[in-house]
């Protein structure tokens, strides 16, 4: 498995779980808004990775939160810092992470 897809797993989990979470979410690629209050996984994830790292904006309930990602670690590494408001909606990516690096330390 290449650093990559290992990135792609865990940001997807990330997408997957905020948006089943109820937020909406914005990408941010360092320069620009890519996307704006998406509700859409596949252009959310569309607009990621275009850039060394991205910044996600969760929005839900008039509240926003981030979860910044860098690209080109480990893989497993990617989500680099987040407000710690979201550590309920991270964990499936975080103990995925955990597990890809487990896998690869094996």
């Amino acid at each position: 498995m290449t650093r990559q897809e290992i990135e792609k797993q865990i940001a997807r989990k990330v997408v997957d779980d905020a948006l089943a979470a109820g937020y909406t979410i914005d990408v941010f690629d360092g320069e620009e808004f890519a996307v704006k209050n998406s509700t859409d996984a596949e252009q959310i994830f569309a607009a990621m990775f275009s850039t060394d790292d991205d910044r996600l904006f969760l929005t839900r309930d008039g509240k926003t939160a981030w979860v910044w990602f860098i690209y080109g670690n480990s893989g497993w590494d990617v989500i680099s810092d987040y407000n710690v408001s979201l550590e309920e909606v991270l964990k499936g990516a975080m103990k995925l992470a955990d597990e890809l690096e487990d896998k690869l330390d094996a």
